[in-house]
């Protein structure tokens, strides 16, 4: 029998992968889409438990979408056993099946919906939080790459963080929008290559999420989870520390995040990884500035399409977007450590787009905002319930 949101192959599947995890005869009674996701459902079985089952995409215009599952799949697989977990415990998968069945997280709050509609003090321990989790996730899987891998983390360990393809493929725009802004490039291209080779490279390496958005982490009392590994790879953990400083290059909830209220989260992140006895060395300043610059980089197609009309993406737009990641990446203080001629081009870059678009403010979170601030709009669809229609 067939439930609205799983088919009955499906069903018996997943049945069967529970019962091998529980030992113990499993029914589903009912499925239930999360939001839009038509590949994420929540599971109740009959006993009163759920879980998630998440399903591989068939899109034959999306060549990627197999191998999401498939390294979501091996993701899980290795932070699962995490002693205090961060990530979704996996309890088993179906390969023929195409469906994955993870823990089901529960009713946290998101921090999405705390920067956006919480307290500022909510919002700031919130961040620390994820802070300390995204920590405790990079030391987990930095200490596991010195010993014996596991069939999960060979997988993942051969598989690059989806960034670095999105910066090869930015570089041609973006140096194609600094030849329209009549800036000098002359040897940013190599520069460009070598923050591939940071960021890949370059010590600090470790399971990299790829995408923690706010709204891939949910906090509770006294723990923070974050989910959706399916864009995460190997390399540089900076590609996600730095998402507090960019801040959230991947994210439709984007506002400014003032300097003040990321460096205690930044702190604690540190900390984390110091407490296990990780030294950040001197690759730490340069994968930074390789992860702000390349993440600009990566936006190149999108910079052209702005200079003639701005475009819409969740909370803002993508001008003050780009005018966020410029000046962030301008104004850190161990910005000597990036490429240098890229650096002087996104310096040129910034100075003329802010007089191009004078008009342009970067809006704060609602949570976070200053007096006389822009707090940016939250949509009339967040939060959203199960099964609820979302465009982010």
């Amino acid at each position: 029998e067939s439930l609205p949101a799983l088919s009955a192959a499906e069903k018996r599947a997943a049945e069967a992968v529970l019962a091998r995890a529980s030992g113990d005869r499993v029914e589903v009674r009912a499925a239930e889409m999360i939001w839009d996701r038509t590949q994420v459902v929540r599971l109740e079985l009959a006993d009163g438990r759920s879980a998630v089952l998440k399903r591989r995409e068939e899109d034959p215009d999306d060549d990627a979408a197999g191998q999401r599952f498939e390294t979501e799949l091996a993701a899980l697989g290795l932070l699962s056993g995490m002693p205090a977990p961060v990530a979704p415990r996996l309890l088993g998968a179906d390969a023929d099946a195409g469906i994955l069945i993870m823990e089901d997280l529960g009713q946290g709050v998101s921090l999405a919906d705390l920067l956006l509609t919480g307290e500022q003090e909510r919002a700031e321990a919130g961040l620390v939080a994820y802070a300390r989790a995204l920590g405790s996730v990079h030391v987990w899987t930095m200490q596991r790459a010195a010993r014996p891998a596991s069939p999960s983390a060979r997988l993942v360990m051969g598989q690059d963080p989806w960034w670095l393809t999105a910066i090869a493929k930015g570089k041609a725009p973006f140096l194609a929008a600094a030849a329209r802004l009549g800036l000098p490039s002359e040897g940013v291209e190599s520069e460009i290559d070598q923050i591939t080779t940071v960021l890949r490279e370059k010590g600090n390496l470790g399971l990299v999420h790829g995408d923690p958005c706010p709204d891939n982490v949910l906090l509770f009392e006294g723990a923070c989870r974050i989910f959706d590994f399916e864009m995460s790879g190997w390399g540089s953990v900076v590609l996600d520390a730095a998402y507090l400083l960019a801040p959230f290059p991947s994210c439709w909830c984007f506002a400014d995040l003032p300097a003040e209220v990321a460096a205690p989260a930044v702190n604690a992140y540190r900390e984390t990884l110091e407490a296990a006895g990780i030294g950040l060395g001197a690759d730490w300043d340069a994968g930074v500035a390789a992860a702000l610059a390349g993440w600009i980089v990566a936006r190149g197609r999108t910079l052209t399409e702005v200079l003639d009309e701005d475009s819409a993406w969740g909370t803002t737009t993508m001008r003050p977007r780009l005018l966020a990641w410029l000046r962030n990446f301008i104004d850190r203080p161990d910005g000597g450590k990036g490429p240098p001629r890229l650096r002087s081009l996104i310096a040129l870059m910034l100075d003329q787009l802010s007089s191009r678009w004078p008009e342009v403010r970067v809006p704060e979170y609602p949570a976070l905002a200053r007096p006389g601030s822009e707090p940016v709009p939250v949509p009339d669809w967040w939060p959203p319930r199960p099964g609820q229609k979302v465009d982010p």
